[in-house]
């Protein structure tokens, strides 16, 4: 295994600000998204008020049914004992959901290692899981690779309704034909048997998404210590209920603020992270199982197109009695997060990145200041087979990431072997026909005009018979030239799927398959500098 590096220039003008620290979206966050921040930031924290004991409890509670390592124990004594935390968060998705779930909890644990080496003094790692989400079809989906396409497997949900991913149960007979179909479509390697029985071992324990989820990673993180939380726990929400208070109280300033902010960033020439309104109350809360999103009218909480409705001490007693009824949204969750933990470095992707900078003013109202803001590491796993045809084209990369210069390529072998006399045949056959059709057209409407859109309508059959003739000609090409663009296919569909990176397409399992149930293993041994560059693992 070797590590190499190499700058992906973001997507987003907003992130690229961001990591190169452009002072007009620097002064949106508290901190720069740097080690050197650590130091600041730790101080600031002890005067961070928490119920360690209780939290701890809280945690230890959830994760006993998966299993507590010696070292995810040490590191609960040390919370207790006074050590702040790494965090990160992530939605329950299947099998982990993509690639850069994962790569998120490596980010989480490399950081808070990294962090207490600079500090001198313990820091521990934190995985926040939204299973308050309700958004089940953003979960409820895998990509495989079938006869050289990428397709998207999506899992039926649609009875789920609006539960959330900690309520829904699920359906064990399909989620089992879904994931056997899944499997399917992997190859046959030494490791796949012993994959397929810790998952559908895992299955067979479990019976939320959020269960199975936390399964698999706690699996794959426990003996780093990786501390895992569910936003939905009922423990934790009546941990919660003097901070829903707040939020309740405090709403229409939060909301104001944040969409205050997000107009700013809009006016300075960046696009609208959220879209938020200055009405919205940024809570959730759930009735007769459907998670209804409130938003404000004068003092009243209002959802579902007025047909729930409270009074703000309606929803203060709410808050402070049936807490397990309300969730946080995206603007609340990090001021949560914030409440409930004393957080060093929150660990978060482009996206989260974007609606963090509204924030700001936000926790200055809540009497809190953002923590460090820092970018998760970004990786790109590249196998054997695709590192010798890389070889073979002359390529890297940076050549077939960044410059897409695989695509570039294909299409030049496309124009060399084309059948361009043939092409130029159908051509010519095309335009006679147009301007055939364009005489005949003109008598028939002499006789009629009411019989143009017949003549029109036959002209069209014609050429789309052509373009359909054209079409196969092309297959034909490429079919007799399969190996070739057949390469380039694997290049692009392992390295750019979709047009995509690695990481947001493509969940863990293809490489558990691959290098067997350690990979994970295998990845955080790598020595991982956390810098803005993006980590390419050659295998």
């Amino acid at each position: 295994m070797k590590l190499m590096e190499q700058f992906v220039p973001p997507s987003s003008s907003l992130m690229n600000d961001y990591i190169n620290g452009e002072e007009n979206l620097s002064r949106y966050f508290s901190y720069k998204p740097d080690l050197s921040s650590f130091e600041s930031r730790q101080q600031k924290l002890q005067e961070h008020q928490v119920n360690r004991r209780q939290l701890s409890s809280v945690i230890r509670n959830y994760m006993e049914p998966y299993g507590i390592s010696e070292k995810a124990e040490q590191n609960l004594q040390e919370f207790e004992e006074g050590a702040s935390v790494v965090i990160t968060g992530q939605q329950a998705g299947l099998l982990t959901g993509p690639l850069y779930t994962i790569h998120k909890a490596i980010s989480t644990i490399v950081l808070a290692k990294q962090a207490k080496e600079r500090l001198n003094t313990s820091v521990v790692p934190v995985f926040w899981i939204a299973g308050e989400d309700h958004d089940l079809a953003e979960v409820s989906h895998l990509y495989r690779e079938i006869n050289g396409r990428v397709e998207k497997l999506n899992f039926p949900h649609m009875e789920y309704g609006k539960k959330t991913a900690s309520t829904a149960l699920l359906n064990k007979e399909k989620i089992n034909d879904f994931l056997k179909e899944y499997f399917r479509s992997l190859p046959e390697t030494a490791h796949s048997k012993e994959l397929q029985e810790l998952v559908f071992g895992f299955l067979e324990t479990t019976e939320t998404y959020t269960e199975f989820f936390s399964s698999l990673l706690n699996y794959f993180f426990n003996e780093e210590g990786l501390l895992l939380i569910d936003a939905a726990n009922p423990a934790l929400r009546t941990y919660e209920s003097k901070y829903f208070k707040r939020l309740i109280s405090l709403s229409p300033a939060i909301a104001k603020e944040v969409y205050d902010t997000e107009q700013e960033l809009v006016a300075a020439g960046y696009t609208a992270p959220l879209e938020t309104e200055e009405d919205a109350a940024h809570i959730f809360i759930t009735v007769k199982g459907e998670r209804i999103l409130l938003k404000r009218e004068g003092d009243d909480f209002t959802g579902n197109n007025g047909k729930v409705r409270f009074s703000k001490e309606e929803l203060l007693k709410i808050a402070e009695q049936e807490p397990e009824v309300l969730s946080n949204n995206v603007v609340t969750r990090p001021l949560m997060q914030e409440m409930v933990f004393p957080v060093l470095a929150f660990v978060g992707g482009p996206g989260e990145i974007a609606y963090w900078s509204l924030f700001k003013k936000a926790f200055e109202i809540l009497e809190m200041e953002m923590p460090v803001i820092m970018p998760r590491l970004g990786m790109t796993l590249i196998n054997r087979k695709v590192q010798m045809l890389l070889e073979k084209y002359g390529l890297n990369f940076e050549d077939v990431v960044i410059e897409r210069k695989s695509q570039v390529l294909k299409a030049d072998l496309l124009d060399a072997v084309r059948e361009k006399d043939a092409e130029n045949l159908i051509d010519e056959l095309e335009s006679k026909i147009q301007e055939d059709y364009s005489l005949i057209k003109k008598k028939i409407t002499d006789v009629s005009n009411g019989l143009a859109p017949l003549v029109e309508k036959n002209l069209q059959f014609h050429l789309k018979q052509l373009d359909f003739l054209k079409t196969k000609l092309e297959d034909e090409v490429i079919l007799q030239n399969s190996v070739q663009f057949g390469h380039f296919d694997l290049i692009e569909n392992e390295l750019l799927p979709n047009g995509s990176l690695q990481e947001r397409i493509y969940n863990p399992f293809p490489y558990l398959n691959e290098y067997g149930l350690d990979f994970v293993g295998q990845l955080l041994s790598q020595n991982f500098k956390y810098d803005k560059n993006h980590k390419i693992i050659y295998f």
